[in-house]
C-alpha cells in the first residue's frame, strides 16, 4: 500500500474509521428522517388500499401485523428524530462555549439514547399489547 508522509488515513474502508458518538447520532438522525419518509409512503399506500379497494377495510388493516410493524417503526423513528433534532437545535442556538460543550457532551448523548430506548419500549408495548 502507498505510504503517505502525513498522518492521514490510507485506507478507504469504512470499517477502518472510528466515528465519534456525536457523528453516529447525527447519522442516525438522517437515517430516521429517511425512515419517516418511507413510512409516509407506506401510510399513503395503505390509505389508497383502504379507499379504493372494497375488500380492504380499516378493521382488517388495523389488526394486521404489517400495520402494527409500520406503526412501531414510524413512532420509534419519530421519537429518535424529534429528540435528536431538539438536541441539534439547542446546540445551534446556544453560542456560549460552556453551553455548547454541555449539549454536545457524552452525558447528554447517552441521556438522549436512554430516553429514546425507554420511549421505544413504551411504544412497542402500546402498539403490540
Amino acid at each position: 500500500m502507498y505510504s503517505h508522509p502525513s498522518n492521514r488515513p490510507r485506507s478507504l474502508k469504512i470499517s477502518n474509521f472510528r466515528f465519534s458518538l456525536n457523528a453516529l447520532l447525527s447519522g442516525a438522525h438522517r437515517a430516521t428522517g429517511l425512515a419517516l419518509v418511507l413510512s409516509l409512503i407506506a401510510y399513503l399506500a395503505l390509505a389508497n388500499l383502504i379507499l379504493f379497494v372494497p375488500a380492504v377495510t380499516l378493521e382488517n388493516v388495523a389488526t394486521c401485523w404489517l400495520t402494527q410493524l409500520l406503526h412501531t417503526g414510524f413512532w420509534i423513528a419519530l421519537t429518535y428524530h424529534w429528540l435528536s433534532g431538539l438536541r441539534h437545535l439547542c446546540a445551534e442556538h446556544f453560542l456560549q462555549p460552556e453551553t455548547y460543550q454541555l449539549i454536545n457532551s457524552k452525558a447528554v448523548s447517552y441521556l438522549l439514547l436512554a430516553t429514546w430506548f425507554i420511549g421505544s419500549l413504551s411504544i412497542t408495548y402500546r402498539v403490540w399489547f
